[in-house]
């Protein structure tokens, strides 16, 4: 059934907390859901002002049925996306009735040190800040979107079907019609299969002739999972920065609220800082495989060796280390902000 979608008001919000009073401009942009309407919606929010260190927004609905309060943190000063599950939190109701939203900043409780008020981690002494959740996700321990190489839309897996949960845009480009591209390239079958995925068998001069990296060898903003659904300065990680995470850091497989990964702690004075990445699995073909075995995540630089793949962090029960794998295949995205100094 398709959800009613009436929003009635939007707040602008004041942030409070152990800090003096910050105001903060908030406007909801958008409120959508994603066809085939499997109990999910996303509502995309603006901030304005100086946020508090370690700042979360509450997000708070109200419909005719039911109301509910959720927290997301990572949120920067500008673009920011928040994906609500209704079929969890609601008990499965998807008529939206006369829904508002209000959104309000306030400061967190922190995440292992200071973020300069943009939320992340930092794992090192001159590392990036890495944010506690993949894109897509809400909570550490969630899976979230997945995403081939260079794609920015974002997938998940419903009844079998992957799902544009990311575009969010209710146009439906999931298996059985004409898919389409971040870049608007139009796709006779699914990118997911090496034949049509437009980043597949570009070397890396074709892949900056056609816009997708940078001179620096990455992907540039438009095609940057992270930024497209976070906004900058969040970003994925460059293959270097995992390379870093490898070596400056320990890593301990753990289950955490039913869902295993790998638990990634700095060393030293960065002993106390630490991101839990979930075993979210690989998406191959029109599969998914090893959700809650193994995990793959994306960095922003391909494989300048072969044309087929890009490099990401793979790990399961036993190991930690970087990864070649072919573009098409879809992978988790954690991103970052800053650069190593």
């Amino acid at each position: 059934m398709k959800a009613k979608q009436m929003i009635m008001g939007v707040v602008a919000a004041v942030a409070m907390g152990a800090m003096a009073e910050i105001t903060n401009t908030v406007k909801v942009t958008k409120f959508h859901q994603s066809y085939p309407y499997a109990g999910k919606a996303m509502v995309q929010y603006t901030v304005g002002g100086t946020l508090p260190a370690n700042a979360v927004a509450e997000i708070t609905i109200n419909t005719d049925d039911a109301s509910a309060t959720f927290t997301q943190s990572n949120i920067v000063t500008g673009a920011n996306a928040f994906t609500i599950d209704f079929a969890s939190s609601f008990g499965g109701a998807l008529v939206l009735t006369n829904a508002s939203f209000m959104v309000t900043i306030a400061e967190g409780a922190g995440g292992g040190g200071s973020s300069g008020g943009l939320g992340g981690v930092q794992l090192w002494e001159g590392g990036p800040y890495w944010a506690e959740c993949n894109v897509g996700a809400s909570k550490p321990e969630e899976y979230g979107y997945y995403f081939w190489w260079g794609d920015t839309v974002g997938y998940t897996r419903s009844g079998g079907t992957w799902t544009d949960y990311g575009r969010g845009d209710g146009s439906g480009y999931y298996s059985g019609v004409t898919w389409v591209s971040s870049a608007g390239e139009q796709m006779s079958s699914s990118p997911f299969s090496s034949s049509s995925c437009p980043t597949y068998g570009k070397d890396n001069s074709a892949l900056q002739s056609a816009g997708y990296i940078d001179s620096t060898g990455n992907l540039v903003a438009a095609h940057d999972a992270a930024t497209a659904h976070l906004g900058a300065p969040w970003r994925m990680p460059t293959d270097a920065e995992f390379f870093a995470l490898i070596n400056n850091c320990t890593t301990t497989w753990i289950t955490t609220n039913g869902v295993s990964g790998r638990l990634v702690t700095g060393k030293g004075a960065y002993a106390d800082r630490r991101i839990f990445l979930p075993a979210a699995g690989l998406g191959s073909g029109s599969g998914l495989g090893g959700p809650g075995s193994y995990g793959y995540y994306w960095s922003s630089t391909p494989n300048s060796d072969r044309s087929d793949g890009a490099w990401s962090l793979y790990f399961d029960s036993g190991y930690f280390d970087r990864n070649d794998a072919d573009r098409c295949f879809r992978q988790s995205v954690r991103p970052v902000r800053g650069f190593a100094e």
